[in-house]
């Protein structure tokens, strides 16, 4: 059975399972989570694909919210996501010691960050980085010292070759979420870096920053990192690969 139909046939017969309960309550990945634990596959966020070399996303039918295609710390300067952190971010309502950064950064255009500041993706192919420029109210820029080598793009995207995306409709009984993993698309041969740099020079890849606090558990009130990543729109994920393959 070449790889294809392998995953094919996995898919299937998770999918005649019918609604499955999720395994990870409380956990905003538990959809994922749970279907990859059907695939048995270890949960990571490493730089290898999840299973035979396909890296598998898992969304809730219908939603349009952008995916995750990697998380990436920034190549400089050490400790970015943290310099970012308390750099730019707002102090938090309920922790007031505590900084937070949630923000959506596209190369096409400004966004307002905080009603503070403007901040946006250059890409810049002579140096072979993409920046992290950060500018006033003004738009004079203050800030260009964080960014990602595209070195370290390539690395990430080395897990996205081929992707799996899986598609659940979801329930609720007795307070317990239940998943269908109903349809799925699977996309082959990826375009590589360049189509990838052109995709976020375009706002159709975006960065987002998730530095914020643990509300919950034995950490409750600490910073909590939960993996500044690219993202794209459902919609927009085509663009990145040769083929792509319905499951229905």
């Amino acid at each position: 059975m070449d790889i294809e139909s392998k995953i094919i046939h996995k898919f299937n017969e998770i999918k005649k399972l019918g609604f499955v309960k999720n395994n990870r309550p409380g956990n905003d990945g538990g959809v994922g989570n749970t279907f990859e634990d059907y695939l048995e596959v270890d949960e990571n966020n490493q730089t290898e694909a999840d299973f035979e070399n396909f890296e598998v996303k898992s969304k809730r039918q219908f939603t349009k919210s952008y995916m995750s295609l990697y998380t990436k710390k920034p190549t400089h300067p050490e400790n970015g996501d943290s310099y970012m952190r308390e750099t730019f971010g707002v102090y938090d309502e309920e922790y007031p010691n505590i900084k937070v950064l949630r923000t959506s950064i596209y190369a096409h255009r400004w966004s307002l960050v905080y009603k503070k500041l403007n901040i946006k993706l250059n890409v810049d192919r002579d140096a072979k980085r993409i920046v992290f420029c950060v500018a006033d109210l003004d738009f004079n820029v203050i800030n260009e010292e964080i960014y990602w080598s595209f070195d370290d793009i390539y690395a990430g995207a080395k897990k996205l070759n081929d992707l799996f995306v899986v598609n659940a409709e979801t329930k609720t009984l007795d307070g317990e979420e239940y998943y269908f993993y109903k349809d799925a698309l699977v996309y082959i041969g990826f375009k590589g870096i360049d189509k990838f740099i052109e995709l976020i020079e375009k706002g159709k890849v975006r960065y987002d920053n998730r530095l914020g606090i643990y509300r919950t558990g034995t950490k409750k009130g600490s910073p909590h990192n939960h993996g500044g990543g690219f993202r794209i729109s459902p919609k927009d994920i085509h663009e990145l690969y040769n083929n792509c393959i319905a499951l229905n």
